[in-house]
């Protein structure tokens, strides 16, 4: 019997077997499947079922607009497993910047703005630093030159790191948080040691940390310290860990803060374990966000397997390493890439792992006096015995786990396509909810290093039918070689289990014979004239911002924002169908503004085809160019302003003086 004579509850029992993009598909075969993403009930039960914890599922819920949201979700996977964006534009210049949660923090001449990207804001929220100093730190009214960087934003509340240096003095620095909605300074304190320092924090609690002590090894130690935010005070202990873990945030170590916990993470050990040990793990610890959380942390029991170093060599250089809360499962799990030499062969490959997190909550006190401590910062804490040290505690006579096929991603390498070096690939991405890995590559037309072109590239993999998994049944049965390793046997597997697509490119390479200026107008956006080098980028599961130029002191950076998330869009965006190009557009230009008065600042900054129409889209009245115009300026006039308090503002967004970019949406 057909599909479409099927009743209701017989479709919605099938569709339980199918994925996401599988079910768009579906729905995308006749007008009868159209129902599978725009009646109510069946849609409500797809987006239940398949991504309860995902942003569209929790918006759903508050609006009730279940099928829309739906729809939402399926093209944003779409979008991202195909390497086809919604939306690409310059959305601001920069001296430092910082893109969390879906929000833009950027300073600009004395000023922090605050653009809300995923809200498709039309406006900024703007701190003036100077007067926010004067009001929250009376010591910085006497100093002209002086540092800021914006550390967080999370829950309406921004750190920022300031420093300054007066005559004949050291350097001093102070954390500094402040309520963007409220327009308080929610607290000051000066630190010690900015090494490495981070910021997390959630409604109730603030927590930073910094990589600064030094233990009797001559290893550098993390340390944390809370703030509540309802007492506006600060904790009087703070967490020394004493597990030896990574420095680079992102890469070897990632804090979070997920559901109520602190977490930390590491792909990294002591020197000692990694030379001994033939199977390594996760150094990892949790601790609750509450005013005793610092003294009832915990490690998990049992420990979280990573690898075992017999499947070969790495290049570290290409270490990813991530945190997230899973779609469909509400899980938390951690995603790492790692380069690998796997099982001795010629050619290195990048594999994606992902681990779910997992602590038992009968975690003995032993464990946590062996990983850390909470101490008073009034008095130092009683040295551990050498006995509890963990880096006498070695497992290289334990059998290391089976590797879940569904949790091994094999990516790129040299003998399947062409790989980039390391300089050449700086932003590298992994979405977790679609399958997919994808870079952000310098892929330049000639061997000019000034010549810089930014593209995309990635790849994706499908669940294989049910055809397929029965002739892997069969292989499995058949004699095995004698030289068939280990790590063939779970290629296979996972090949079996997968269909991966080939890694793709975009935009698509022009063609130099008959070039498309449409096209080259879009390469422009991506590459904003007069800023190279210096790449660098923050991303998100719907969305990527990144960052190029700014190579002399106190230089400007040009913001590209990259968004797969088709309810995304920003005023003046132009259509990338409709677009024709303008002949009387002069060329683009590289603003010099802002680096003259960098000195009297005070600040010295350190779808595929035929997606479907789903938002209006606002259009000006005049279609400006895709890219900057020569000459455009940021300055807003005081009449266009609404002064909230003596250091914030609201006034309109300066993507609008930026040109315009492109959307992709039909």
């Amino acid at each position: 019997m057909s599909l479409v004579k099927l009743p209701y509850e017989l479709v919605s029992f099938i569709i339980e077997y199918l994925d996401l993009l599988d079910v768009g598909n579906l729905s995308l075969t006749c007008k009868r499947m159209q129902y599978l993403t725009l009646e109510y009930c069946i849609a409500k039960r797809i987006l239940e079922t398949k991504a309860p914890y995902s942003l569209e599922a929790s918006s759903a819920r508050l609006t009730q607009r279940w099928p829309q949201q739906l729809r939402r979700l399926i093209k944003r996977q779409a979008a991202t497993s195909s390497v086809s964006p919604y939306l690409v534009r310059v959305v601001a210049h920069a001296e430092t910047w910082l893109y969390e949660n879906g929000i833009l923090c950027y300073i600009r001449k004395r000023e922090i703005r605050i653009l809300d990207l995923h809200g498709s804001a039309t406006q900024e929220t703007v701190i003036n630093i100077r007067s926010l100093l004067h009001v929250a730190l009376p010591e910085s009214r006497m100093t002209r030159r002086y540092k800021v960087r914006v550390l967080h934003y999370a829950h309406d509340i921004v750190s920022c790191l300031y420093t300054h240096a007066k005559p004949n003095q050291e350097q001093v620095s102070w954390l500094l948080a402040f309520n963007v909605c409220t327009g308080q300074v929610v607290t000051v304190r000066q630190v010690a040691s900015t090494t490495k320092i981070f910021v997390r924090n959630d409604n109730n609690f603030l927590y930073y940390g910094t990589n600064s002590e030094i233990g009797r090894d001559l290893y550098r130690y993390w340390v944390v310290w809370g703030f509540d935010l309802s007492a506006r005070r600060w904790l009087s202990d703070k967490l020394e860990i004493q597990d030896v873990m990574g420095v680079d945030v992102g890469s070897t170590v990632c804090f979070e803060i997920f559901d109520g916990w602190f977490y930390g993470i590491s792909n990294q050990a002591a020197l000692e374990v990694e030379e001994v040990d033939w199977i390594s793990h996760y150094t990892c610890f949790r601790f609750p966000v509450t005013r005793e959380g610092l003294q009832k942390w915990e490690s998990p029991n049992p420990p979280i397997f990573r690898r075992n170093q017999h499947e070969g060599v790495i290049d570290d250089r290409w270490y990813l390493l991530r945190m997230f809360k899973d779609e469909s499962t509400g899980q938390l799990k951690v995603v790492e890439s790692r380069k690998e030499w796997l099982a001795g062969r010629i050619w290195p490959r990048r594999t994606y792992y992902t681990t779910v997190v997992n602590f038992d909550e009968a975690t003995s006190d032993v464990a946590r006096a062996t990983n850390g401590r909470a101490s008073s910062s009034g008095s130092p804490s009683a040295a551990l015995p050498e006995t509890m040290n963990p880096k006498l505690q070695h497992t290289e006579y334990t059998a290391p786990p089976s590797r879940d096929p569904h949790f091994v991603h094999p990516g790129d390498d040299n003998a399947s396509s062409l790989m980039f070096a390391i300089s050449k690939s700086p932003i590298r991405c992994y979405y977790s909810a679609c399958q997919t890995f994808l870079d952000v590559v310098d892929d330049p037309t000639s061997t000019d290093p000034n010549d810089q072109r930014i593209r995309f590239r990635g790849s994706s993999r499908r669940p294989r039918g049910t055809s397929s998994l029965g002739q892997r049944d069969e292989r499995q049965i058949s004699p095995v070689a004698q030289d068939y390793s280990a790590q063939d046997a779970l290629d296979q597997e996972v090949n079996d289990l997968y269909r991966h697509k080939d890694v793709v490119s975009w935009p698509a390479e022009p063609d130099i014979s008959n070039p498309d200026p449409v096209l080259l107008d879009l390469y422009a956006v991506l590459n904003p004239d007069g800023f190279t080098g210096n790449i660098r980028g923050a991303w998100d599961e719907r969305s990527l911002v990144y960052s190029t130029g700014g190579d002399s002191p106190g230089g400007l950076n040009a913001l590209v924002f990259v968004s797969w998330d088709p309810s995304i869009h920003l005023d003046g965006t132009l259509s990338y169908s409709d677009y024709r190009p303008s002949l009387s557009v002069p060329p683009v230009q590289h603003i010099m503004e802002g680096h003259s008065d960098v000195s009297d600042s005070g600040i010295i900054p350190f779808q595929e085809k035929g997606k479907g129409k789903e938002f209006t889209w606002s259009y000006p009245s005049k279609s400006p160019s895709p890219f900057l115009r020569a000459g455009s300026t940021d300055s807003t006039s005081s009449s266009e302003t609404n002064q909230d308090s003596r250091w914030k503002k609201v006034e309109p967004a300066l993507y609008h003086q930026l040109g315009s970019g492109f959307h992709f949406a039909r």
